[in-house]
């Protein structure tokens, strides 16, 4: 059995389907319009994240490159301030120093215009200001001098500087003192950026630096003057200081030759009676001429033993002025100190034994120096001719001599008294001796010391002595060692 369908309803079918699949196929569309639409939002919401990326980039690279100009400028005017230094350390005038600033400067400063002015009003350099502005600028430096003295930096947006923002035309100034030992001495102003900008803080940092930097170097200017013309007043004072010192020595050279010369003539003359008078006075006192009386013979031993004590003294009179004129004779030569040292102790040894007086020795078997012998042996024997007078009965004297480099060192140590440490430096002068009551009872003249300096002066050495009181003294003299011959 055939069927027949209805072309109406084939068409109706063939419809329905059609719009199934076309509501399948539109479904699909927008599930892919959902999907390409989120993509969108993603790459938009990337587009974004990258635009904002780039324009923080970009904002960093803007930044960095104003930080680049600004290291830059501050280096340039680092550069400014170092030449500026260096051009300057050796100038030692005002006008020298303030040529150094020109119109180069200025402008590494950021300025078109640059003056100083001294608080006269002179002009010391000027650069792109106009007479109408200098004038100004001189007013406002004569009448404003508390406002200058007062503050470190005067500009637009100060209190002193508003009334020069009309007077300049500009907001674009800086001025500042330049200060010499805290005294104002000239004012140094700027103006008219070369840059379109406001003035900012390096400039004004820089500025100040070089302001503060212009007035130290006016100190020193003022200082090396001072210092110059103290010295010129110095040299004048110690040449003529020099005048009065080499008259004064000349006549202390002619008063010490006359008193070498009066002491020399009036030891010569005392020595004739002096010898006469010993010469009886041994003769009585041994009773050549007859027996005498026992008070009349110890008047007469203190009379030999004072006339012993006075040839004593003439003699010493008379070597001091023969060193001091420059009449002794002086053969230095190679000589051995050692055996100089023992032979003294050896001469000395009975006055030593007459105290009970330890005597100690710690010298080498030899030691050559060279010195005058025989001078050599007068400042031992007196060096230790005073040890034995001041030490006690019973006590100790050590004589010694080490060598050490090119020297020996002589020393003679005892226990006595001591001096004084105010009295070391005075021993050595003539008739000085010590005030106390050790020396009250040792008999002397003062003169010993004196000569045993002179001997060692001669020998161009040198002579001192330590001491502490109640513990003794050490005198000290060198002598310089003697070269060994060779072989």
């Amino acid at each position: 059995m055939q069927y027949s369908i209805n072309p109406i309803l084939g068409s109706a079918i063939f419809l329905c389907l059609l719009i199934f699949f076309l509501v399948i196929y539109l479904i699909n569309k927008l599930q892919l319009i959902n999907i390409l639409k989120k993509s969108i939002e993603r790459l938009n919401k990337t587009i974004r994240e990258l635009d904002y990326q780039a324009k923080l980039i970009i904002k960093g690279d803007m930044e960095l490159k104003l930080y680049q100009e600004e290291v830059e400028d501050k280096l340039n005017k680092l550069t400014l301030l170092k030449n500026l230094i260096i051009a300057s350390l050796r100038i030692l005038d005002k006008e020298n120093l303030f040529s150094q600033i020109d119109e180069k400067t200025i402008n590494d400063l950021g300025f078109r215009k640059g003056l100083i002015l001294t608080m006269e009003g002179e002009e010391k350099f000027s650069v792109g200001f106009e007479p109408r502005e200098k004038d100004t600028l001189k007013d406002f430096v004569k009448y404003k001098k508390s406002f200058i003295q007062a503050l470190p930096l005067i500009s637009a947006d100060t209190e002193a500087g508003l009334e020069l923002v009309t007077a300049l035309q500009t907001k674009d100034f800086l001025i500042a003192p330049i200060k010499a030992r805290e005294k104002i001495y000239a004012v140094f102003a700027l103006a008219n950026l070369v840059m379109p900008t406001d003035v900012r803080r390096a400039e004004k940092e820089i500025f100040s630096i070089i302001c503060m930097y212009l007035g130290q170097c006016l100190d020193n200017i003022q200082l090396f003057e001072e210092i110059y013309n103290a010295k010129d007043e110095l040299e004048k004072k110690v040449k003529e200081r020099t005048n009065e010192l080499v008259k004064s020595l000349r006549d202390i050279e002619a008063i010490s030759k006359a008193k070498s010369d009066f002491i020399s003539n009036v030891s010569h003359e005392l020595r004739t009676p002096l010898t006469s008078v010993k010469g009886f006075s041994s003769l009585l006192v041994a009773e050549k001429f007859g027996k005498l009386p026992e008070e009349a013979k110890k008047r007469l031993e203190t009379i030999d033993e004072n006339v012993d004590k006075l040839v004593n003294m003439v003699n010493t009179l008379l070597d001091i002025a023969r060193i001091e004129s420059g009449k002794t004779e002086v053969k230095i030569a190679p000589a051995d100190i050692a055996k100089s040292i023992r032979d003294a102790g050896e001469f000395l040894s009975p006055q030593m034994q007459a105290k009970a007086i330890k005597l100690v020795l710690d010298v080498p078997d030899t030691l050559l120096v060279y010195m005058d012998k025989n001078l050599i042996d007068q400042v031992l024997i007196n060096l230790v001719g005073n040890a034995i007078k001041f030490t006690p009965n019973g006590g100790q004297i050590k004589m010694g001599v080490k060598s050490g480099g090119s020297q020996a060192v002589v020393s003679i140590t005892d226990t006595g008294y001591g001096i004084e440490k105010e009295n070391l430096e005075k021993i050595f002068q003539e008739f000085f001796r010590v005030d106390n009551t050790i020396n009250v009872k040792a008999k002397g003249t003062g003169l010993g010391l004196s000569l045993v300096k002179r001997i060692i002066e001669i020998h161009k050495e040198k002579i001192w002595a330590e001491s502490e009181t109640g513990k003794g003294s050490t005198f000290y003299f060198t002598l310089n060692l003697a070269k060994e011959k060779s072989s």
